[in-house]
């Protein structure tokens, strides 16, 4: 009996890696750049979550196997691997689950998508005040406040330069006064870093504290005294880590605002600042607003050159590169057509 329990067991072990090997073959050999441009191509990363679930059939078998083999053995080592087991495969379950099915897309100024486990999103990108992608992570912010973060998306970044091309901006502040508000958020984002890292070191004082005054006796050796200084201690390091992690978790919350802010700034600046001498044709700048391009002309001649100007550390514009001079635009080597024109709104 035991016998043919061990072998139905390498058997199911045997089949399971099968299909994982063939999965991956067939993975390898697909293709994944078959969705248009404005889909969420998502990360799912199957091989994880088939790879823990083995993981955790193989330990209950492994335990089940000594509890049979070794006399020793008792139902509490038993329980642990099966508990053990258990978690593998439940944690296993989650990676399978992750973004299953998901999907993103934008068409006619309409974005919806479904991502991780539950996550919806439904709105217009005129609903949307700022959008960030970054490190496989699409950030979209609408203008009532609420936040979407979408993990595990490829192509975040181009993502999030479509609908910085297609939202609307409505900020209307001045360059200086924004400066003045991203300046005091990076001053509270500075002072949240410095409590977090104090907090942290306070955490290792307290244990150092702790074993000092208790005579570095192991716990069963505690006197009554002991065991209030431990109690005490014990009170004031769950107070630390508390407070810790709340200064942790507000300063990390100021990081898109900052993101925000850069942007809004960059963009008030390229549309309000004066452009360089010359007869001005149009003027474009690129979906993050990091650059502003410059396309100048003469008056009754078809020949034409541009300009590029880019951010100095002060916000303030100048001058990177001068064109040199084309007969008309069709000879021009840059496409603006991939950039933003915004030509109406600095000419104003």
């Amino acid at each position: 009996m035991l016998n043919e329990a061990i072998y139905i067991y390498i058997g199911i072990i045997v089949f399971l890696i099968s299909v994982f090997f063939i999965y991956k073959k067939q993975r390898n050999n697909s293709q994944t750049s078959l969705l248009l441009e404005t889909n969420g191509v998502f990360k799912h990363n199957k091989a994880n979550g088939i790879t823990i679930i083995l993981s955790g059939i193989f330990l209950i078998g492994l335990f089940i196997f000594i509890g049979f083999k070794d006399p020793d053995a008792t139902l509490n080592g038993l329980l642990v691997g099966l508990v053990l087991g258990t978690l593998f495969g439940l944690i296993g379950t989650g990676f399978l689950l992750f973004n299953f099915k998901a999907f993103f897309y934008i068409d006619n100024g309409h974005i919806k998508g479904k991502y991780h486990y539950f996550g919806k999103i439904n709105c217009n990108i005129g609903d949307v005040a700022f959008t960030l992608g970054r490190n496989q992570t699409l950030i979209i912010q609408l203008k009532d406040g609420k936040t979407y973060t979408i993990m595990g998306i490829e192509n975040a970044w181009q993502l999030a330069s479509i609908i910085r091309q297609n939202m609307p901006f409505e900020v209307a502040e001045q360059p200086e006064t924004l400066i003045e508000e991203l300046n005091k958020l990076k001053s509270s984002k500075k002072k949240g870093l410095v409590y977090v890292c104090s907090g942290v070191a306070l955490m290792f004082i307290i244990i150092f504290v702790t074993v000092f005054l208790t005579g570095e006796r192991e716990m069963h050796e505690f006197s009554n005294i002991d065991w209030t200084i431990f109690a005490i201690m014990s009170v004031i390091e769950l107070a630390t880590v508390i407070t810790t992690f709340y200064f942790a978790g507000k300063t990390g919350k100021n990081n898109i605002p900052i993101e925000k802010l850069q942007y809004d700034i960059q963009r008030r600046i390229i549309e309000t600042q004066p452009t360089l001498p010359g007869f001005v044709i149009a003027v474009y700048t690129d979906e993050n607003y990091t650059v502003r391009i410059t396309l100048f002309g003469y008056p009754h001649d078809s020949a034409v050159y541009y300009s590029v100007q880019e951010f100095a550390s002060d916000y303030t514009l100048f001058r990177t590169y001068t064109s040199d001079v084309y007969d008309s635009q069709d000879e021009l080597p840059v496409d603006f057509e991939t950039l933003i024109d915004i030509t109406d709104k600095v000419l104003h």
